[in-house]
């Protein structure tokens, strides 16, 4: 999980967009839903809060096998991508442990090089991300086999289970715009989309709310949360 505070003009200080990415590591559409995340980031003038979480489920598996057209009855594949993700999940916490900063760079090129690369997954290609990302190496393989590291990746899972987010990529936004409630989006994350929702025009409300409808998002209801 990590964390990114982006201000460029003061008469905003007063906004807060919060944003959960609910993400598989080895999936291309969570990469490019991190990639339009990141860019609402960098365009936006108001405060912004991110957290990219790693998320391993029946689910995450079985939409893996369909997006890269793969066999869903073999059981010998199910079991090798659901090893590559929870591999990924873990070494993506541990690099976390050494700054958040540290550990979004390491999730991405590790994505780049299974995503764009198409590197088989192997600890040899692991660590050679975690020198580029300069991680101390010795930490890094001691935090990955942590039963901390393990917790908090439940953890994670268990923040996922409270915002209904099943799925990956699945994003939660939570704004001034929506006091009492968060969005949760399951299909089309895009900085476009990310911008009309985070809109704070009275005017547009109307439109926001008709977008809402038409793309299936649904209401996250703060109250029932704990890890708010």
């Amino acid at each position: 999980m990590f964390s990114t505070t982006h201000t460029k003009n003061e008469s905003n200080h007063n906004e807060m967009t919060e944003i959960y990415l609910f993400i598989n590591p080895i999936d291309s559409r969570c990469l490019r839903a991190e990639k339009e995340v990141l860019k609402f980031v960098e365009k936006s003038t108001s405060k912004i809060r991110v957290h990219f979480i790693p998320i391993h489920n029946l689910s995450t598996v079985t939409q893996y096998l369909a997006t890269n057209n793969l066999s869903k009855s073999d059981l010998n594949l199910r079991n090798a991508v659901c090893s590559v993700t929870y591999d990924s999940c873990l070494y993506y916490s541990a690099a976390t442990m050494q700054g958040k900063k540290k550990g979004r760079n390491f999730l991405l090129e590790l994505q780049d090089a299974l995503i764009e690369q198409k590197k088989s997954f192997s600890e040899a290609l692991v660590l050679e991300v975690a020198k580029k990302v300069k991680l101390d190496i010795p930490m890094f393989l001691e935090d990955k086999e942590l039963e901390f590291t393990k917790t908090s990746f439940e953890a994670d899972q268990k923040v996922a289970r409270e915002m209904n987010a099943s799925s990956a990529p699945s994003c939660v936004l939570f704004s001034n715009q929506h006091k009492d409630h968060g969005l949760l989006i399951e299909e089309g994350i895009t900085v476009e989309l990310l911008q009309a929702l985070h809109n704070p025009n009275p005017l547009i409300i109307e439109a926001r709310n008709q977008m809402i409808s038409k793309n299936g998002i649904r209401s996250i209801n703060k109250a029932s949360l704990q890890v708010l």
